[in-house]
């Protein structure tokens, strides 16, 4: 019966059924996928763009931090080596660096009791010091004007204990100092594997928190910055919350998940109602890893996807007027069935293969009958939306090939064939087209003498089950050149899937599977980026030059400083005519010499760190022999020192030794003048045994070196303390002197005598 009703509808209100039917359904499909499709990738773009603008500023606030921390370095890692124990010079020095720096709070040192200079009794309440006279000066603008405080609290505060406990670089927690809220950078200064003191700079955070509320994102999105332990660094409202409220302080959900993993350094998104503002925004976190910080972006949803909903009104009233428009074309196709309805399918037909090809710039015709005009120029309305998307693709592809950052896609395979690579590969005179199954592979363009390490550390963390991958590495240019770049890269992992794509061509059951590809048998794929840092490497470069040079001026300073301490004792001897006076003063000219002749040493030296102690024992005794005017036909001095590299503060009191010894010999051991004296100097073992002997009249008395009149004998005894040293004496023929020490990190090669 429902067929016989169907039969007796006029064909007219059939044409208008299907073909309405027909239509709606068409666009209603089409328009879901459209907007779907392109609402997606707008909002994923929103997303990226907010990710990336967090990721920008954490790495503008973490360059910052890591400057400010080098400089704390720099003051602990220069006293360290510092042996002038001129409070004044040092004090001199942290003013230089703050009035360099005015970003910096202040500048300090504070040592341990006495391990300065061994006077803190005498600077007692001096200005730059406290109750215990130790050296704790504190250069800082807390007050506006630099001004010099001792340091407070250091027996109790972190800035001071945990360096020490730990004896590594610290970044402290946000905290107050004299009403202000800073963070401390610091540093421990280390002498021979010992705690002596810190170096470091204090920042004011009051300076970061008008800095941090000035980042705005979109119209009223706003920027926040919280310590590892969600501490508020910043706030855009109420600045009194800063350091006296934490993220978890809010007792929101979202927000204590996001302060746990902001703890974990992590970066991510969240979604939430602002606390703040009562908007439902959504919090980009990314750490500071410099200073255990964090920077959080928050943007309110409606107005970071302003443009998505926007479009996708745009796309619906489209659809809209669309269908109002093709009720009315069924309508008056009705009227002229056969021509226009055949013409407008074929062109219907036309677009859509089109489309599906990838070809979105096909438009439907217009040169139609005005009745059926409609239909094609609403269609190409749609065309035209979807043609705009991927422009929008295009031009973020163009924003990717312009910037320094190159992306990459990689086979989990050996020597990583590429998969994908963006268009700026080209800095590196390189095209995508270079590589590919016919093509270059990325493991080619890496420097053959980094790529047993790349490919070692990459099979480590596949190994370890980690997904990121960073590392510093040489590549060649297709000219040839080598150029530093800086590898960051995901590592996507399939938990159940074994790549089976490993066989090499040979088919060799031994050799078919690398052992990278073994280690990374669960990877999908690798992807990330690299960056050019060829700029940065030569800049490292010469700040080791130039801190060569400043070690040289040092050592070079210091040996005109004693020559000329030298000459002014033999300036003043000549004052005198008592020879016993005259005797202390050459005495003391020899020791000043034997200082200044290490520093000379370590000025010629390649590393500055050790001198060729054969070569210095030699120029020692051609001076000894020139102060005693020594015949060397009546007293014969042999020298027998191996090739020992001896760091100065071993060499010095050891070269100090020797001259107290032989000098002894030279004036007390041969009552004729005639005789030989041996120094020699042996490794054994792990120890060196110094041996200085004589074969004149020898000592009657037995030697007790802590009742001993005799200055250069106590010397001795003072200076083998010093170096750890024993001492043994031999006085059944002539005089012998035996002194075992131990010295870390000396060079030996074969000895041979030094005459």
């Amino acid at each position: 019966m429902i067929e016989m009703a169907w039969k007796n509808v006029p064909l007219k209100s059939k044409l208008v059924f299907f073909i309405l039917m027909g239509m709606v359904v068409v666009l209603i499909t089409s328009t879901a996928v459209i907007i779907s499709t392109v609402t997606t990738q707008e909002e994923d773009l929103a997303y990226q763009q907010s990710i990336q603008k967090a990721k920008n500023y954490a790495n503008k606030f973490d360059i910052e931090m890591r400057s400010n921390q080098a400089t704390g370095q720099a003051i602990a890692h220069s006293l360290s080596q510092y042996h002038s124990e001129n409070r004044t010079e040092v004090n001199n020095i942290l003013l230089k660096l703050l009035e360099e720096n005015p970003d910096l709070l202040g500048t300090y040192v504070c040592f341990e009791p006495n391990a300065f200079d061994g006077m803190d009794s005498r600077y007692v309440n001096t200005t730059g010091h406290d109750e215990t006279g130790r050296f704790i000066p504190y250069w800082n603008r807390i007050q506006g004007n630099i001004t010099l405080d001792p340091l407070l609290d250091y027996e109790t505060s972190v800035y001071y204990q945990l360096p020490k406990k730990l004896k590594r670089d610290i970044v402290t927690e946000p905290y107050y100092y004299e009403g202000v809220f800073i963070v401390s950078y610091v540093t421990p200064i280390m002498r021979k594997g010992e705690f002596i003191g810190i170096g470091g700079v204090d920042v004011s955070l009051n300076h970061l928190n008008g800095v941090v509320n000035k980042v705005k994102a979109f119209d009223t999105g706003y920027a926040i910055m919280t310590g590892n332990t969600g501490i508020l660094i910043s706030h855009p409202t109420n600045e009194e919350l800063v350091g006296a409220k934490t993220l978890y302080d809010y007792g929101v959900p979202e927000i204590t998940r996001m302060a746990d993993e902001i703890k974990l350094g992590k970066s991510g998104y969240i979604e939430t109602i602002d606390p703040i503002t009562g908007k439902d925004v959504v919090m980009f976190y990314e750490p500071i890893k410099t200073s255990n910080f964090a920077f959080i972006l928050v943007v309110p949803k409606d107005e970071m996807l302003a443009g998505v909903t926007d479009l996708r009104n745009r796309l619906l009233l489209i659809s809209s007027i669309s269908l109002i428009f093709m009720g009315a074309i069924a309508i008056l196709i009705t009227r002229s069935v056969t021509g226009p309805i055949n013409e407008i399918v074929n062109d219907f037909k036309n677009i859509s293969d089109a489309a599906v090809g990838g070809k979105l710039d096909e438009r439907a015709e217009t040169d139609v009958d005005i009745d059926f005009r409609e239909i094609p120029e609403g269609l190409n309305d749609i065309l035209n939306a979807l043609e705009n998307a991927s422009q929008l693709r295009e031009e973020m592809e163009k924003v990717v090939n312009n910037s320094p950052v190159i992306v990459f896609k990689w086979k989990a395979e050996k020597n990583w064939p590429v998969e994908v690579v963006s268009k700026n590969i080209s800095q590196f005179g390189y095209s995508p087209e270079d590589f590919g199954p016919n093509g270059l592979d990325y493991g080619d363009i890496v420097h053959p003498d980094d790529l047993p390490e790349v490919e070692t550390k990459l099979g480590e963390i596949c190994a370890s089950q980690e997904t990121q991958f960073n590392i510093e590495y040489r590549i060649l240019t297709k000219d040839g050149e080598t150029r530093w770049v800086d590898e960051r890269t995901f590592i996507q992992r399939e938990q159940h899937e074994i790549i089976h794509n490993m066989i090499n061509k040979d088919n060799d059951i031994y050799s078919q599977v690398s052992d990278l590809e073994g280690i990374c048998q669960d990877v999908k794929y690798l992807q990330g980026v690299i960056v050019n840092i060829d700029e940065r490497k030569q800049a490292e470069e010469a700040l080791l030059k130039i801190e060569d040079i400043r070690k040289k001026e040092i050592h070079h300073r210091i040996k005109n400083n004693l020559q000329v301490i030298s000459t002014l004792l033999y300036l003043e001897s000549e004052k005198f005519r008592d020879d016993d006076v005259l005797d202390a003063f050459n005495n003391s000219r020899d020791r000043v010499r034997t200082m200044a002749l290490v520093h000379e040493k370590l000025y010629q030296s390649k590393d500055m760190e050790s001198i060729d102690f054969a070569d210095y024992s030699k120029n020692l005794i051609n001076y000894l022999s020139q102060s005693y005017v020594l015949d060397k036909s009546e007293v014969d001095i042999k020298i027998n020192v191996e090739n020992i590299f001896l760091g100065m503060d071993t060499a010095v009191p050891l070269g100090i030794i020797i001259n107290e010894l032989v000098s002894n010999s030279l004036k007390y051991a041969f009552d004729k003048g005639k005789g030989t004296i041996i120094i020699e100097l042996r490794k054994i073992n792990d120890h060196h045994k110094l041996v200085v002997s004589d074969n004149g009249i020898g000592m009657k008395d037995e030697i007790d070196f802590e009742e001993t009149d005799s200055l250069g004998l106590l010397l001795v005894h003072t200076l083998a303390e010093q170096i750890n040293a024993t001492i043994e004496i031999d006085t059944s023929n002539g005089t012998r002197f035996e002194i075992t020490f131990q010295e870390k990190n000396q060079e030996i090669t074969e000895g041979e005598d030094v005459r």
